[in-house]
């Protein structure tokens, strides 16, 4: 497109000069007076503005003085146009702002130069400028995800205020809000109250969370924490006041507080609204020795504390939020959140008051749908016009909460959270597990279409991968299904993508793979290749996660461990891999696969020893491991292994083989 250049003279003959010089290259549009050139400008927004400074009624001068004072129009590069060639209107054109001036009557090829380089110029400019934004909003994004796990960290240290910082940031926000602050000052407490608590850090657990009455020593310790996060903070500098949040924000109105006793209009503003909304937090959280107060109660202490604990204006406004309901909808209550904590097997199925933890519309570390929730919009989708569904996992997750500790873990599932986020749009993402998340984009039908958004999620994590060291050791894997070509309900594409992503992470030179009915299900002829799969691994002592559906890792442990017992009593170890499949060839739904492996797991457990060990492979295999069987007898275990199999399940339409590994 044409790059639009406003030229404004109120000589009729120049305007007609400069639109006959620049009409071809340029879109020029001619203007005989200041007040005309207002009226476009409130319209539309050129790349560059010719001015002469000499007109009528308003000068060139003055037009340049009201551009340069709006932001809408402060940044449009301006030449100046003048007949005046003195030093003096030199000087004076740039002082006021102009990129250059060009005198007339115009020479032309002058004027084209000057007027390409000021727009390349002003091309080189904006481009700065975006991509100092585009850092600018990576490094606040950074800055508030190391801000939200600080908070998240203070906060799992006291098993009493998971989701404290959080919910106080978000109630400081509101009170500010109400109070009539800009956007960025808004914004601003809200960061300050979110590391309010930063200093107990560096308070014991057993403090925070003894059950019974504090020493003196213990209260003291507790109260180090405001002086603490203060020290932490004082030298973060992209937030003001964020060390007066957490050093005043247990001071007083009457000036009883800490540390430093300060008084009414003393105590920064800041840390009133933080101290009042950390009370109003404190009382309708859970305790040890007590339940949430109700609002009632909640109020008769926040009207009894006005003027001597609290700011009484501040008290007022926020008794006006508690009211309307507004904390409700603003935020969930502490029965309604997931905990922080960051192993969550120790938080699935948790009960917090009367509600399950899965019943959080939201993924608490990541901020993705709940595994909940999104599977339940999935299936909306699938009725409402079906898609594609998406596995993706995280490999050597596990790997970076060993060597780097669960934060940088936390971190890392972030940023996944975050790049899928950005990728998927509208489209729906869930956490479904430690590292794994499920994306469903309603209405895409086709592979091709599926490829491309794999490809884009692939494209920005490896960006993501180029910003973040810590990235570089991980990669993404993807299991895909669709709907129509590979069933129509969630389980059984989910269980199709799961199969799907199964065998990429068995490949290492490919990153998704699409569902195969002829190949989802492990042949014989397969198996026997798992199987001197698995031998090699086991035999190199590779470190085995990433690999496979289970902790392999341990498998390979107690390999090693029984292969020694057997080495010493000079008896022999087998190692065994059982594999379902359909008798037909034809493909197997789920539920019935599902029996069958319960089957035969049940007849695995019947059949062995208890000194024998058995472990899934994968959705369709076993593996076992026999120690002290002579290979000539393993027929006979095998035998009756696959006799009970078929006792159990009764059917005859997914049947069993076996390979043993050959040492």
């Amino acid at each position: 497109m044409k790059k639009i250049i406003l030229i404004v003279d109120d000589d009729r003959l120049t305007l007609s000069t400069a639109q006959n010089l620049l009409g071809d290259m340029y879109k020029v549009i001619a203007v005989n007076s200041g007040k005309q050139a207002y009226k476009y400008l409130e319209r539309h927004t050129p790349d560059l503005i010719l001015l002469d400074i000499n007109m009528p009624e308003i000068g060139g001068f003055e037009v340049m003085e009201k551009l340069q004072a709006d932001p809408r129009w402060k940044k449009i590069p301006v030449i100046f146009l003048t007949a005046d060639r003195s030093s003096e209107t030199e000087v004076e054109c740039f002082r006021m702002g102009a990129c250059d001036f060009i005198t007339k009557p115009f020479e032309p090829q002058i004027m084209m130069s000057r007027i390409k380089s000021t727009l390349e110029l002003d091309g080189y400019r904006k481009d700065l400028q975006r991509r100092l934004d585009e850092k600018t909003r990576e490094m606040e994004r950074i800055t508030i995800q190391a801000i939200m796990t600080v908070a998240n960290t203070v906060d799992a240290k006291d098993d009493y205020t998971k989701g404290h910082s959080m919910r106080v940031a978000a109630y400081s926000e509101m009170m500010a809000q109400r109070l009539g602050w800009s956007e960025e000052e808004v914004q601003n407490i809200y960061y300050v109250a979110m590391l309010h608590d930063v200093g107990k850090i560096g308070v014991p657990d057993a403090v925070l969370n003894k059950p019974f009455k504090l020493t003196d020593l213990e209260f003291r310790l507790i109260r180090e924490h405001t002086t603490m996060g203060a020290e932490i903070l004082k030298d973060f500098k992209m937030f003001p006041n964020v060390n007066a949040g957490a050093k005043y924000h247990h001071e007083r109105y009457d000036g009883k507080g800490y540390p430093e006793g300060l008084k009414a209009e003393s105590i920064p503003l800041v840390a009133r609204i933080i101290a009042l909304v950390d009370s109003y937090d404190a009382m309708t959280s859970n305790r040890v020795y007590r339940r949430r107060l109700s609002d009632d109660v909640v109020m008769q202490e926040l009207e009894q504390g006005k003027g001597s604990q609290w700011d009484p204006d501040l008290v007022d406004i926020f008794m006006e939020l508690i009211k309307e309901g507004a904390l409700e909808k603003q935020w969930m209550r502490e029965d309604d959140m997931a905990s922080p904590i960051f192993d969550s097997e120790k938080i699935f199925g948790a009960k917090m008051g009367n509600e399950s933890v899965l019943d959080a519309p939201l993924d608490y570390l990541t901020g993705v749908l709940s595994k909940r929730k999104g599977e339940h919009e999935i299936e909306a989708g699938l009725r409402s016009g079906g898609g594609c569904m998406m596995i993706i996992d995280l490999d050597h997750f596990k790997r970076i909460n060993r060597d780097h500790g669960h934060l940088a873990g936390d971190y890392a599932l972030k940023m996944t959270a975050d790049v899928l986020r950005d990728v998927c749009g509208k489209d729906i993402v869930c956490r479904t597990g430690g590292d794994e998340f499920l994306y469903f984009a309603e209405g895409m039908r086709s592979r091709d279409a599926a490829i491309v958004k794999v490809n884009e999620i692939l494209e920005a994590y490896t960006k993501k991968q180029q910003e973040n060291d810590l990235l570089k050791e991980t990669q993404l894997s993807i299991g895909i299904s669709l709907s129509g070509v590979d069933g129509y309900e969630f389980d059984e594409l989910y269980q199709r993508a799961d199969k799907a992503l199964y065998h990429v992470k068995q490949n290492e030179d490919i990153r998704y793979g699409f569902y195969q009915s002829t190949g989802a299900m492990r042949s014989p002829e397969q198996s026997k290749s798992d199987l001197e799969t698995v031998v090699e691994l086991i035999r190199q002592r590779n470190d085995l996660h990433g690999a496979f559906q289970i902790d392999y890792g341990e498998f390979a442990h107690i390999y090693e461990f029984i292969s020694r017992i057997s080495e010493r009593n000079n008896q022999k170890t087998q190692l065994l891999l059982f594999t379902l499949f359909s008798s037909d060839g034809s493909d197997v739904r789920l539920e019935r696969m599902e029996i069958a492996m319960q089957c035969m797991e049940q007849a695995i457990c019947k059949s062995l020893r208890g000194v024998d060990v058995g472990t899934r492979y994968s959705s369709s295999q076993f593996l076992v491991v026999l120690m002290g069987t002579e290979k000539e007898n393993i027929r006979v275990v095998t035998d009756r292994i696959i006799q009970n199999y078929f006792k159990l399940y009764g059917e005859k339409d997914i049947t069993v083989s076996y390979d043993v590994a050959d040492y």
